[in-house]
């Protein structure tokens, strides 16, 4: 229902992050971000009217949303050879949104459409006017759009809501030959309820506790495992889980062009736009030791386990009903853009510009879990200066007392008092400060001809400078939060660029050719962090008649460390991994950062494609192009995942980015951060398809689009991945 929804439906994008979801809610804005062959989102460069517009977060991306829609006149999309061209980031190719240049009066969209479920409300109103002033020397272009989304609280709302999920196979063993893995439906925790379920010792385990904190037995599922099953009582494995975020935003965007005479022309563009996003997804299951002198244990347990010389069990719970954690994301984009363009005399023109943008991102996590009260409010006895009376009070107080702790009960669903629950939570914040220069100067002219027609040069330079600031608060500084705990850092990227572009004609209307064009184009790029690039492009275009023509792009394309990836303080993350050692399930804090080792990722790419336009049948056109991508020295991380599974498989070197626990022996904190360690291949084909003919007192336009992936592979030295064919969202 916008531009980025709409660009999506093309068979070259895959759908990627949009306002209502996000694999990491530490990294929402609330955006539209496209992703060109599958390549990931920063490495398609999304630019309006050729310019780059400020990056909406560390990683450099655009999101669409930032212009109104109704502005919007069409979208250019170059998939072969965009690095010599527009730099750095068009790895994968070009999505230029263009503005419209001749809008007269008033045009405008308004839906609201809904569910079949009478969720997720959405409505959209987008708008633009346009006029021209001063006897058509001047053109002013203004635009606004509003959009909201109520969202759709829980994924498993829909029948498909608790989809299949991964979970050990309890038949696998070395030698058997079985899967090691199980894919099935309605995947629960074996070690964890909503209200606690005892897991040892052996005496108390399999008893649960249900509404007050009454004890009754545990249901397990079929396939069990230490932490996995198939069906019972245990926690859902992603149906607890939001399925779409509710999301306010609305932009703003102004243009202005006045001819100062009748070869120079002057514009100015400014554009704001907001963006709000609630998601409530921190979810998580605990395995908590309780001690058998807890002042909120029921009777008959504390009966059991003082028969049994039991003096302390171990128990998994969700954190559902008290610490369900939250994130709200602002996000405002400013950007403003001054120009210059004309005629200098003997067929050359220039076009210079300088933008100027800013985005603000605003995260707060209110009801983020406070680690150290949580375990001073979970140690709750009987207040020993109270006998008689029971008195819960934590532990700590009696030796303290004055810390202020609350006694917290987790034995059965909303246990917890409201009290304790606010003691133990607090609300963390991050924000981005993005800023963004671009200053940039084109001169384009046709110098001399050949026997085949004019030469066309163009040449220039650019300038490009970004900024991140990065800040949190107190508690994330501590890492006293469960989720979150964004450290601080800055960084600074400035790249200056030159470039040149020249279109030889070499045949024209020959006997053997209609038209043979040659195209070169180099660029030139100096970064700040200590290196440069240089990318080209080769490309041929043979018309052979009127009804065929040939063409061929093979380019150095190449994409630079962007801040994120450069300079990242870090955060902490809940994730759930495979223990090897354990053979166990269970969830780990993974702590990314970024690395300033990191050099730019170098593409080669060849296209070749032919276009046919039959004279016989007029208004039909196809086209077919073959592409073949090969991206070295790509920059990725493992995730916590599969850092664990590698340490322990094929690449032992990643085992330093596991602390365990001394005692338990279990994974506590894996690190994860970028390197130049992988490689990505890809190719296939992409056919088009148009037939325009007349249909009454108008035309009826026919348009059809295929993209055929063939080939989609992450390497990284030791493990290939193959996404082609596959809906799973790779890493890429």
């Amino acid at each position: 229902d916008n531009i980025g929804d709409a660009l999506n439906q093309l068979p070259a994008l895959r759908a990627t992050l949009t306002p209502t979801s996000a694999t990491n809610l530490f990294s929402m804005t609330g955006g539209n971000f496209l992703d060109l062959r599958g390549l990931g989102a920063v490495r398609t460069l999304t630019l309006v009217d050729g310019k780059r517009y400020v990056p909406t977060n560390p990683s450099g991306i655009v999101n669409t949303n930032v212009i109104p829609q109704a502005m919007i006149a069409s979208t250019d999309i170059v998939t072969g050879g965009a690095s010599a061209a527009y730099g750095s980031d068009a790895v994968a190719g070009v999505v230029n949104l263009r503005l419209r240049p001749n809008l007269q009066g008033v045009t405008g969209s308004l839906q609201r459409p809904i569910t079949d479920r009478n969720d997720n409300r959405r409505y959209r109103l987008s708008v633009a006017w346009g006029e021209t002033f001063a006897g058509g020397r001047g053109k002013i272009l203004i635009g606004a759009e509003i959009a909201e989304a109520s969202g759709v609280d829980r994924l498993d709302s829909r029948d498909w809501g608790n989809s299949p999920n991964t979970i050990l196979n309890p038949e696998w063993s070395a030698t058997n030959g079985l899967p090691r893995f199980l894919i099935v439906s309605d995947a629960r925790n074996a070690n964890a309820s909503y209200g606690g379920v005892i897991n040892s010792p052996t005496r108390l385990r399999g008893i649960q506790f249900g509404p007050g904190g009454t004890p009754m037995p545990f249901t397990y599922g079929t396939l069990v495992t230490s932490a996995e099953m198939r069906g019972g009582d245990g926690v859902r494995m992603g149906g607890d889980l939001v399925l779409a975020s509710p999301v306010k935003r609305h932009s703003e965007y102004g243009r202005i062009s006045y001819e100062l005479t009748n070869d120079i022309t002057a514009w100015a563009e400014f554009g704001y736009a907001r963006t709000d996003v609630v998601n409530d997804s921190l979810l998580g299951n605990d395995q908590i030791t309780i001690r058998r002198d807890n002042v909120f244990l029921p009777d008959s347990i504390r009966a059991e386990m003082a028969a049994n010389n039991i003096q302390s069990f171990v128990m998994g719970r969700s954190l559902t009903d008290y610490a369900r954690g939250q994130v709200d994301i602002t996000t405002r984009t400013w950007q403003g853009l001054i120009g210059l363009k004309g005629k200098l005399g003997g067929g050359w023109s220039f076009e210079t510009s300088f933008a100027s943008g800013r985005t603000q991102n605003n995260l707060l996590s209110p009801g983020n879990r406070i680690t150290s009260r949580w375990t001073l409010a979970l140690d709750a006895v009987d207040n020993p200066a109270t006998p008689g009376v029971v008195d819960p009070i934590c532990r700590s107080t009696i030796a303290n007392p004055g810390n202020g702790c609350v006694p917290l009960n987790l034995f059965g669903v909303g246990s917890a008092s409201p009290e304790a629950k606010a003691w133990i939570t607090g609300t963390g914040r991050r924000d981005w400060d993005i800023r963004q220069q671009v200053a940039d100067l084109t001169l384009r002219g046709n110098p001399f001809a050949t026997w085949a027609g004019p030469v066309s040069v163009a040449f220039g330079g650019l300038y490009r400078r970004q900024s991140v600031e990065v800040t949190s608060d107190a508690l994330s500084q501590a890492q006293a939060f469960r989720v979150g705990n964004s450290l601080p850092w800055e960084g600074e990227l400035t790249v200056k660029e030159g470039f040149a572009e020249v279109l030889v004609p070499l045949a024209h209307d020959a006997g053997w050719v209609k038209d043979f064009d040659l195209s070169l184009g180099v660029r030139y790029a100096d970064y700040s962090t200590g290196f440069n690039a240089t990318t080209w492009k080769l490309g041929v275009n043979y018309a052979i008649d009127d009804s065929i023509r040939l063409r061929m792009t093979r380019s150095r394309d190449i994409r630079a460390p962007n801040l994120d990836e450069l300079f990242a303080g870090g955060s902490g993350l809940i994730q759930t991994v495979t223990d090897p050692v354990l053979n166990q399930t269970y969830s780990v804090t993974n702590r990314t950062g970024g690395n300033p080792d990191l050099k730019p990722e170098v593409a080669d790419t060849f296209t070749a494609g032919l276009v046919f336009t039959p004279q016989f049948l007029s208004g039909f056109q196809l086209s077919v192009d073959y592409y073949n991508i090969r991206l070295n020295d790509a920059i990725g991380s493992l995730n916590a995942a599969a850092t664990v599974m590698r340490c322990y498989t094929d690449t032992p070197q990643v085992c330093a980015l596991i602390t365990r626990d001394s005692a338990t022996n279990r994974i506590t904190t894996i690190r994860t951060s970028p390197a130049n360690f992988q490689r990505v291949e890809t190719s296939g084909v992409d056919v088009e398809l148009a037939y325009r003919f007349p249909l009454g007192g108008g035309r009826m336009n026919l348009r059809g689009l295929i993209s055929y992936t063939g080939k989609l592979d992450l390497v990284d030295g030791a493990d290939v991945s193959h996404f082609a064919g596959s809906t799973e969202q790779s890493t890429v």
